[in-house]
């Protein structure tokens, strides 16, 4: 997902060819925190991160004594790490559990709004229950989204949010992880998303730019994870005139400011 097209080998380990993102925009002089609800220090390690936390050093901080180890504590992390960073280029990298099975224990019994759920082990549960703690679970990383956004609405911005899969329910089978060509539809078609903020789109290039992203968004455009290196380098304002950022692969571009630049 994070490095450019054909940076990754394509075996089941993604063995990286180049850098990811994240370590390019460190060293173009990003800050850089990484808190996670996982543990996967190999993909970690590779960020280059100033500070990596992930779940199991999360909850057991004194201040989360208590409370559910769910994706929201992500939130308060990200809260300290701004207050850490009040100036400059600071990237702050989340990995939520977001809808991973068991959907029930994603969220708290406050966002159960679609019963019965599946409570147990799944194989005692209907599809019809799994589908509604699946809902539950999505209604919750909206929530966790919409709590991230607010961190830095006030603030010269950008959030970008992409799941890396989906995930199959049906009577006899669900979850994820079905090899890339027998795959069904819903494990890989994704949602993903950019937020700017005000401040941010006080720039007239990045307001351009954002009126790009909605109005491919709007004609339902389909876009790729591979892309998505291109895309943050873009929507950042970099440029690369030796082919580092493809241009075709980048949602920010404006295709006529090429155009207009060459008359």
């Amino acid at each position: 997902m994070f490095v450019r097209q054909g940076g990754a080998e394509d075996n089941p380990q993604r063995t990286l060819k180049e850098q990811n993102i994240f370590a390019v925009l460190k060293q173009l002089g990003f800050s850089s925190d990484l808190y996670a609800m996982q543990s996967e220090m190999w993909f970690y390690s590779n960020t280059m991160a100033d500070n990596i936390a992930y779940r199991e050093q999360i909850g057991a901080e004194p201040r989360n004594r208590g409370k559910p180890v769910d994706d929201m504590l992500l939130v308060d992390e990200m809260q300290q790490s701004l207050g850490r960073n009040p100036d400059g280029k600071h990237l702050i990298i989340l990995h939520t559990k977001g809808s991973h099975f068991n959907y029930t224990q994603r969220y708290p019994r406050s966002f159960a709004q679609w019963k019965p759920e599946c409570i147990g082990v799944d194989s005692g549960c209907t599809k019809a229950q799994m589908i509604n703690s699946y809902d539950n679970s999505v209604t919750y990383v909206d929530h966790f989204i919409s709590s991230v956004i607010d961190q830095v609405r006030d603030k010269k911005a950008i959030v970008f949010y992409a799941a890396d899969h989906g995930e199959s329910i049906n009577e006899r089978e669900h979850l994820h992880g079905t090899p890339r060509e027998l795959a069904p539809p819903e494990q890989f078609r994704v949602p993903m998303m950019v937020w700017m903020s005000d401040k941010y789109l006080e720039n007239p290039v990045n307001a351009q730019a954002f009126a790009q992203l909605k109005k491919e968004a709007d004609m339902k455009v389909p876009r790729r994870h591979v892309e998505l290196y291109d895309t943050i380098m873009g929507c950042l304002g970099y440029t690369s005139p030796d082919g580092g950022i493809n241009e075709n692969n980048n949602w920010c571009h404006i295709p006529q400011a090429k155009e207009a630049a060459a008359n």
